[in-house]
């Protein structure tokens, strides 16, 4: 991971410290690797639209994992 970004938030009596990874340029990422179905799930909701609940679920399991997923739709 890149860069972290160091947040402190001033509150009454309190400061919150927080970590918050930086964001990651396009190179970084491992595109090739992606399916060709989920990156037509990710085109559908991003770009061109069109897309129906396979797609979020399949956009979603791509970020989180299939059984988050699962998890919270069958909860």
């Amino acid at each position: 991971m890149s860069n972290i970004k160091h947040k402190v938030e001033q509150q009454p009596g309190v400061s919150v410290h927080r970590e918050i990874p930086a964001a990651r340029p396009a190179d970084e990422f491992d595109v090739s690797k992606m399916s060709v179905e989920t990156r037509a799930a990710w085109k559908r909701i991003c770009d061109t639209g069109g897309a129906i609940p396979e797609d979020f679920r399949h956009f979603a399991a791509s970020i989180m994992s299939s059984g988050v997923v699962d998890k919270i739709l069958n909860d």
